[in-house]
């Protein structure tokens, strides 16, 4: 499987640009090495790389930012 699209479409049932924000950051996260760290079953370490991803995304953009592109 290629793309975020074909990911939320698979362990979301939902299209990309419905994902809410910690959907998206549980995808980011497995991102290393998607054939070893899984969506489905996230280890210790995958949720922790989605919180740190989630800390990222209020750093970088924060609450405006995230509201302005209408993201979850």
């Amino acid at each position: 499987m290629f793309g975020v699209e074909a990911a939320a479409q698979r362990y979301f049932h939902k299209p990309a640009s419905k994902l809410t924000r910690s959907e998206a950051a549980l995808l980011a996260a497995v991102l290393p090495n998607p054939l070893r760290f899984k969506v489905s079953a996230p280890s210790g370490y995958v949720r922790s790389r989605q919180a740190w991803i989630l800390r990222q995304m209020y750093q970088l953009g924060g609450e405006p930012f995230m509201q302005q592109h209408q993201l979850d």
